[in-house]
């Protein structure tokens, strides 16, 4: 009572940051300094194991934990490992406390065939007093001799070795502490921690300090950019991730701070409030980069010589307003064939587009759709697999983004003079196949199912040529488009199908003898033989196919090759090739071919 309202707000200012502190304050080993000193967080695993408090802000974040605290489900606020459906719930992690420090242990209720061959991070959380960049000097030590990761922030890989057990590592990390607007939400959401996760190893030490001066990247883009979450029990095969996540474990005198989400285009990356957090922010000096065109090749308005290239003009021209250095990258190349001997690249126009808008604008350059191209041709399309996420053709899993980030570092390093750490290589090692759910799982599965409309809606009706290219490029996993290029005489492009029709045409998905005249007729109905024409020719751009079976000369000649392979593949049996087929039953074949 009777102090002066300046001095209590200073006061209640100190007291934000001691209460933030508060566990390692108690026991003497945090440094809470007045206001306007850096903050300092120091913590050894001789002090225990707390469990993540939300009041003091600080502790470790258990299977327990997490499933009590709903405000640690928003992935991008937090560690970017999220665990499997079918635990929803039930806690499957705990922490055990070892000579060398605290390690991630399975709960009674992790299954042991989902444990194997894969592993469990041990997650540290410490609040901070507002956004900014934080420094990091994280100790782990190995435990069992094998491999060990260090994350930050939202699953971004910023060491990767092998220990020995009981040997440390002291690892340096630069942690981005900003608003981000979550995936599905319209606003953005403060950051109010750093979030440090160690993956084989044992976390012994941490040390955490604002660090306000250090360069910082943003780095803006679609999926294949973004920080993707990583199932839990954790592999490396089997996780969805951005190269953008991987690019600290190159760069680690940097700050990454990375604003790419799903689905995004030169448009959108704007419209739905991404752009409108990392433009006020920039400052003289740092770094910013821009890949994409794969969500952008889809909509008409966003071709690679128009909307697309005149929308990152403008970012190129607002970020040197900034003082600060634009960088463009050519959109990511997916593993896209024709047939497993011809590649099929989709994103020539845009690479292209990015290549000479580049020269114009005297901005540079980082090539990685040539990159991932060549590596993609080389190894072929089965043994390119491995870089990318399980049935997947467009999007990395950790060790096709850890690769690519290398080649984004390298490349970025040469251009703008940053030094980039000799990571080394790492080699793409089962599991590969995704975990499946217990069969008596008594919790319902997410709706995945891409074929269920045709069972749901108009099941018996005979499926229409539109209906089968529609149909076709959901079980190949291709991507729609909104844009068509007039080319058959009754198809205009206002239908609602003309984006289907242009994407099954770039995929040589339909049949010369369909269009013969000129048009596609895309409502009459077509016969199994008329399907497995569409649908075959495209599994083979996914995977090799079985020797054809021979077949009567009954079957139509077009659709003979395609409809032999069906048969050998056992997807429909030779007697019913010729009969009409249905909704459903298209969808049921469709489930068999197995892409």
């Amino acid at each position: 009572r009777g102090l002066g309202d300046v001095y209590k707000r200073q006061l209640m200012r100190c007291w934000g940051r001691c209460r933030a502190a508060a566990p390692l304050f108690i026991k003497g080993v945090s440094e809470c300094t007045k206001e306007g000193t850096p903050m300092q967080f120091r913590w050894n695993h001789t002090q225990g194991e707390p469990d993540y408090d939300r009041e003091t802000g600080f502790g470790f974040v258990t299977g327990a934990v997490y499933t009590a605290d709903a405000g640690l489900h928003i992935p991008e606020t937090n560690s970017g490992f999220l665990p499997l459906w079918w635990y929803a719930g039930t806690p499957i992690s705990d922490i055990q406390q070892s000579e060398y420090g605290l390690q991630a242990t399975a709960a009674e209720a992790l299954r042991t065939e989902d444990a194997a061959d894969r592993r469990l991070p041990v997650w540290l959380r410490i609040q901070v007093p507002g956004e900014g960049v934080y420094r990091a000097e994280i100790t782990v030590t190995g435990t069992d001799g094998g491999e060990v990761l260090v994350f930050t922030g939202r699953r971004r890989l910023a060491w990767r070795g092998v220990l020995p057990a009981g040997a440390q590592q002291i690892v340096t990390a630069y942690c981005d502490v900003f608003p981000i607007v979550p995936r599905g939400q319209a606003d953005a959401v403060d950051s109010d921690a750093v979030n440090i996760a160690v993956v084989g190893g044992a976390l012994s030490a941490v040390a955490l300090a604002e660090a306000p001066h250090t360069r910082r990247i943003w780095v803006c883009g679609d999926s294949t950019v973004t920080d993707q979450t990583g199932e839990l029990p954790y592999a490396p095969g089997t996780s969805y991730a951005g190269w953008g996540q991987m690019l600290p474990a190159y760069l680690p005198e940097v700050c990454i701070t990375n604003h790419a989400h799903s689905g995004l285009t030169t448009e959108s990356f704007l419209s739905e409030g991404h752009w409108a957090i990392v433009k006020p922010r920039l400052r003289a000096g740092d770094i910013c980069l821009f890949q994409f065109g794969h969500n952008d090749q889809k909509l008409a308005h966003l071709q690679a010589r128009g909307g697309y290239t005149d929308r990152l003009r403008t970012y190129i021209k607002e970020t040197r307003t900034a003082r600060a250095v634009p960088v463009l990258i050519t959109p990511l190349a997916r593993n896209s064939w024709r047939d497993p001997t011809h590649y099929n690249d989709f994103l020539a126009d845009f690479a292209d587009a990015v290549l000479d808008l580049g020269k114009e604008e005297a901005v540079p350059v980082l090539d990685l759709h040539a990159y991932a191209m060549q590596l993609i041709r080389q190894e072929g399309l089965e043994t390119a697999k491995r870089w990318f996420y399980p049935g997947d053709y467009t999007h990395t899993n950790d060790f096709g983004a850890y690769r690519m980030a290398g080649f984004v570092a390298g490349a970025l390093g040469k251009a703008v003079g940053l030094p980039v750490a000799d990571s080394p290589a790492w080699t793409p090692a089962p599991p590969f196949a995704p975990l499946t759910p217990p069969k008596d799982c008594a919790l319902p599965a997410p709706d995945t199912d891409p074929f269920a409309d045709y069972d749901a809606t108009r099941p018996q009706e005979v499926l229409t040529r539109a209906e089968a290219l529609e149909l076709a490029i959901k079980a190949l996993k291709l991507f729609p488009i909104n844009v068509y290029n007039d080319l058959y005489a009754d198809i205009v492009g206002h239908e609602t199908y003309a984006g289907t029709v242009q994407c099954a045409a770039q995929n040589d998905l339909i049949p010369a003898a369909w269009v013969a005249d000129g048009r596609l007729y895309p409502q009459r109905t077509v016969t199994a033989a008329d399907f497995l024409a569409v649908l075959m020719p495209g599994a083979a751009g996914r995977r090799p196919l079985a020797a054809p079976s021979p077949l009567p000369d009954s079957v139509p000649a077009y659709a003979r090759f395609a409809a032999g392979q069906a048969v050998a593949e056992q997807l429909i049996s030779a007697d019913s090739l010729n009969d009409p087929i249905t909704r459903s039953d298209a969808a049921a074949l469709c489930r068999r071919l197995h892409i």
